[in-house]
């Protein structure tokens, strides 16, 4: 009888279920016998997860009109996921893959929710549903695949709790990491899972379904001439009064051209039906800039009837946070490091819908509605032995404070490598003390930071990677794996330009060469962004 037949570890990035099948697969095989198909420890189990798709337009680097050549002759949501920016940021409530599916199946109508993309993708995904799927060009059953694969793999089972069927958890805290006078304002919020059976992983995120700032709802009734009492039917066809619909249900931070041309068609004075009509004309104009209590004021004959009014306004979406704890800290709360929005606009002070709603609405004690969002291609390496190169500014340190977390309860020792960046050293650093602590006990063994508004000359975590140019070719050439958290649109991209840099200057390649060097980290699975 064989002995000491291996099994996938916990850390491999499969779920419990295809742990189990690959196990009796394993087993089966070392102990000579035929493995019976589906089965595994003599009970059925699901079959084991299917090849990932290749989606190699999946890239935030191309421009658009290359990453739409890529996917001519795919299925009609690939060719519109290639229109989406290819972040996987979360700020439309869908990572890129599914925000495209959901179009496709007719269930999205909202264009307008790639906010990296901006009107570019917006456009082209008007462009290609009036032309719709061409003659030849292959469909996938609505938009979905048969295994319910997302991002490549295979959900075996329908969680309980899921995006259209959020859990309402509790808030217990949402503590301040950032000094008073801070001029950031970050918040360490930690929430109770209670008995929920969610579970998730270092590296996915979890979904917020935010409430609409009480202030605003209650300027847009104002606006309506409505006391909030009046009872409405949702999408969904339950009654619930008109205040819980907009503060729970429907975005009133920003307006669409939906919404506009509803305005225009009801506009009583023609100098408003004028400027409306001449802002649609321009995709919008400055007037999508406006929240729906500031269009209302400023076009005040223009009042639809309250049900046209509400089916002209986008749903409210989830955000999506990266998770910033482990599980095996505590498996029944989740962590996130939030930082609050707030920004000027038309002359007003104006708050981040979740941010605000997170970090300074809510309350202990409060109802929070959260799902887990699986991120499988953000994990740590499934040999703890393998180098990792963290860079997490401000609160991309969110998803590495969780790996370090995970690296201590498992007690992995080694080649762990954190930049971490922010304005000021003295209000700035978040986790401080625990960063400290795990490089005191070597969870953590380098630790570089960049604070950019300590000194002169600004200097961020892309300068500190060219600092460290030649240890850090070195960590690469042993096969470390190379993660980035935090802002797309300009941090993101220095990154990858200093990882280059890198690679050309000390691995002594031209710029053609070093670029494809990193692409092929990305192919490889060593190269992982989770960006927005």
């Amino acid at each position: 009888m064989l002995t000491n037949i291996p099994v996938i570890p916990e850390a491999a990035p499969f779920n419990a279920q295809q742990r189990a099948w690959l196990n009796g697969f394993f087993a089966a095989i070392l102990s000579g016998q035929q493995p019976a198909a589906g089965l595994a420890n003599g009970t059925a189990q699901p079959a084991p997860p299917p090849v990932e798709e290749d989606f190699p337009w999946h890239d935030s680097s191309l421009p658009l009109i290359e990453r739409m050549a890529l996917a001519e002759g795919r299925p009609f949501e690939r060719q519109l996921m290639a229109a989406m920016a290819q972040l996987d940021c979360g700020a439309c409530g869908y990572l890129c893959q599914t925000y495209s599916e959901a179009i496709a199946r007719g269930e999205e109508k909202d264009l307008m929710k790639c906010s990296p993309g901006g009107s570019d993708t917006a456009k082209a995904l008007k462009q290609l549903l009036s032309i719709g799927p061409k003659n030849g060009t292959p469909v996938s059953s609505n938009g979905k695949h048969a295994s319910g694969a997302v991002n490549g793999h295979a959900i075996t089972a329908t969680p309980k709790y899921s995006r259209s069927n959020p859990f309402p958890a509790k808030l217990v805290s949402n503590e301040r990491l950032t000094g008073l006078d801070a001029p950031k304002d970050t918040r360490h919020v930690v929430i109770d899972l209670l008995d929920s059976g969610l579970e998730y992983q270092p590296g996915d995120s979890l979904g917020i379904l935010p409430v609409n700032c009480p202030e605003l709802v209650k300027e847009v009734l104002q606006q309506l001439s409505a006391t909030g009492q009046e009872s409405v039917k949702n999408p969904d066809g339950k009654t619930k009064t008109l205040a819980e619909l907009l503060s729970q249900e429907v975005t009133l931070a920003r307006t669409s051209l939906d919404l506009l041309e509803l305005l225009g068609g009801c506009a009583q004075v023609s100098s408003e039906q004028e400027r409306l009509k001449a802002a649609i004309a321009e995709g919008g104009s400055d007037l999508l800039g406006l929240d729906v209590a500031e269009l209302l004021a400023a076009f005040p004959s223009a009042r639809p009837a309250i049900d046209k009014l509400l089916a002209a306004l986008p749903q409210l979406q989830p955000r999506l946070y990266s998770i910033s704890s482990s599980p095996r800290a505590n498996p029944k709360q989740v962590t996130l490091t939030v930082g609050v929005v707030k920004y000027e606009s038309q002359g007003r002070w104006k708050n981040g819908v979740a941010s605000h709603f997170l970090g300074v609405r809510s309350l202990p004690g409060d109802e929070v509605r959260v799902f887990v969002q699986q991120s499988p291609k953000f994990r740590l390496p499934a040999d703890p032995g393998t180098p990792v190169i963290m860079v997490g500014p401000g609160t991309g340190i969110a998803p590495f404070r969780a790996f370090l977390q995970e690296r201590a309860a498992l007690g992995i020792n080694g080649s762990a490598w954190l930049f971490f960046g922010n304005q000021h050293f003295e209000y700035d650093f978040l986790y401080r003390e625990e960063l400290s602590n795990w490089l005191d006990q070597g969870y953590l063994s380098r630790l570089d930071l960049a604070f950019s508004r300590d000194q002169a000359a600004k200097i961020y975590v892309q300068d500190k990677m060219l600092d460290n140019a030649a240890k850090l070719w070195q960590w690469l050439q042993r096969g470390a794996q190379f993660y980035v958290c935090g802002d797309a649109k300009r941090m993101a991209i220095d990154v990858d330009q200093a990882l280059q840099a890198i690679v050309k200057t000390q691995g002594g390649k031209t710029a053609a060469e070093a670029k494809q060097y990193v692409t092929q980290m990305a192919k490889d699975k060593r190269y992982h962004k989770d960006v927005y």
